[in-house]
């Protein structure tokens, strides 16, 4: 049965043609959406925990990022990184730190008590994702996972 509302690719002529439905980033779009707006309503929490999750997972991975390459990476804006950097330091979640030979250049290190709310957080984002999978198998996944790293390889090709 077809959903009158999200209507198949199929049913256009071309991805990516006149309609916005056919746009793949679209559709990328609304499914980074309704992920955070669920994460955040099982958070129970405000919109910044979206922003809070990505620092933290990123910086568990990452350790000891500089400023401009957890911006990088979080898609943050880095003025709004600085604000939200401010408060998850004053809460004790990270800290950040002069380098030793270059004061200039600050690295943002996780605390204890930010790999504890890393840690609450990460199971709600895990269920989250699970009911956005639900039906599909791993090798979908693996295949959906390969089709976006090819999109962005390609763009970043061209930078």
């Amino acid at each position: 049965m077809k959903n009158a509302t999200h209507p198949e690719p199929d049913e256009f002529d071309v991805i990516e043609g006149r309609s916005y439905r056919s746009s793949a980033l679209y559709w990328i779009g609304i499914l980074d959406k309704a992920i955070n707006a669920q994460f955040t309503a099982e958070m129970g929490a405000a919109r910044s925990i979206v922003a809070r999750w990505r620092t933290l997972s990123i910086l568990v991975e990452n350790n000891g990022l500089f400023i401009t390459d957890l911006a990088n990476e979080t898609f943050i804006e880095r003025t709004a990184l600085s604000r939200l950097l401010d408060s998850m330091e004053h809460e004790g979640l990270l800290e950040r730190v002069p380098r030793p030979n270059d004061r200039r250049n600050i690295e943002v290190h996780i605390t204890d008590k930010g790999r504890e709310a890393f840690e609450i957080m990460l199971p709600i984002r895990r269920a989250v994702f699970q009911r956005a999978v639900a039906g599909m198998d791993q090798e979908e996944l693996r295949q959906l996972l390969k089709s976006i790293r090819r999109l962005v390889d390609n763009l970043m090709a061209n930078e």
